[in-house]
């Protein structure tokens, strides 16, 4: 029999006494390779170091567009390297840090920087076409044909 007062019903939980840590649900070791966001990483290392061979390989007709993308892919390189040793060498397991969400917003942020780093030498390589000094008679083009070529292979 229950005493007077008191019901049967258990008091109800308080939801803010305990959160767990957030789990990691994307693996260590080599095995990052094989999932989805390994594979974005290795992608976003490989087109990286592409992007900043042909840009370092053409003269810089625009130091300041030209100066950005390099900065992109040289920083998103190495971002992506370090990240993808966090997961090689077991790291997340020990920083209690929602991997989904960082993995999540690390994608987002580098698909940003570099569109936009695309939208600037995309920029640069149509204006080929223009004279590299206005006041001069002679005709020499912002880009060289091969410069022209190696930009647009940039750009994509």
């Amino acid at each position: 029999m229950l005493p007077r007062g008191s019901s049967s019903m258990p008091p109800p939980p308080n939801p803010a006494a305990y959160f767990p840590p957030p789990q990691v649900t994307l693996p260590s070791g080599l095995e990052i390779l094989r999932t989805y966001s390994g594979a974005v990483i290795f992608l976003e290392i490989l087109f990286g170091t592409i992007v900043w061979i042909l840009v370092a390989s053409t003269r810089v007709p625009l130091p300041l567009l030209q100066g950005w993308v390099m900065f992109v892919a040289v920083t998103a390189w190495f971002l992506s390297i370090v990240f993808l040793c966090v997961f090689l060498f077991g790291y997340a397991n020990r920083i209690a840090v929602n991997w989904n969400q960082t993995d999540f917003l690390f994608h987002g942020a580098t698909f940003v920087f570099y569109f936009g780093a695309f939208l600037l030498q995309a920029g640069t390589t149509s204006l080929h076409h223009f004279p590299r000094k206005f006041n001069s008679t002679t005709q020499d083009k912002i880009l060289a044909d091969h410069e022209y070529n190696i930009s647009i292979a940039a750009s994509v």
